[in-house]
């Protein structure tokens, strides 16, 4: 019976200046290997992370600028008048409220806040132990208060509706609205609602205190 198969094809042949029994090179350096200069380091697969800290700072709560006696005065006269038309007028409970009124402002305007840390990362801001994803806020702006600058996100949510954050000393209006920018609109003239605005009015021609020199 005449062979069919008479080389094994499985097997291919190496050339004869080829040894067999020695390894051959990895032309496929690892990458630990690779000299610095080869690493690509746009490449996504060396310095992806998803989820990243972009800016962190800290700062007061609120805006804070201690007052002076005249505001503390003109303050506690305008609750000692609302106070007594009110109760005049029959309405006892809602005197209750007023002095509640009150002695919330003096505590607001007297006792300084304390620091909390603030975080602006690609999956949203955090204020303290309070996080808002980018999904619940909707644009941002900016605004200066008692000597302060600071950043207003409007939010998606029914509370709180605007977030407000202080901008520290370490950090610049500059990179906080670059960095903004890149998930949400920005509004270059701050938007006022018409309480806002009443109240800006009433402030500017009825200060509460004397004008600084």
């Amino acid at each position: 019976m005449p062979e069919y198969f008479e080389k094994d094809l499985l097997t291919p042949e190496l050339p004869s200046s080829i040894d067999p029994e020695k390894e051959l090179p990895n032309p496929i350096k690892p990458a630990e290997e690779l000299p610095a200069e080869d690493v690509q380091q746009s490449d996504p697969f060396f310095d992806y992370d998803p989820v990243r800290t972009l800016l962190s700072w800290k700062a007061p709560s609120r805006p804070f600028r201690k007052k002076d006696r005249s505001f503390y005065t003109t303050v506690a006269v305008l609750i000692v008048l609302t106070s007594m038309i009110v109760f005049l007028a029959g309405e006892k409970i809602l005197v209750g409220a007023i002095l509640a009124l009150g002695f919330l402002v003096y505590v607001l305007n007297f006792i300084s806040p304390e620091d909390v840390g603030y975080k602006i990362s690609t999956q949203g801001v955090t204020i303290g132990d309070h996080f808002y994803h980018w999904q619940e806020l909707d644009s941002f702006w900016f605004s200066e208060k008692d000597g302060h600058k600071l950043l207003h996100v409007l939010t998606r949510i029914n509370f709180p509706g605007v977030l407000i954050l202080v901008l520290g000393s370490d950090v610049s209006e500059e990179e906080v609205r670059n960095t903004c920018a890149r998930y949400l609109p920005f509004h270059e003239i701050a938007p006022k609602t018409m309480m806002e605005k009443w109240s800006d009015s009433l402030q500017k021609h009825f200060p509460l205190e004397n004008p600084h020199r």
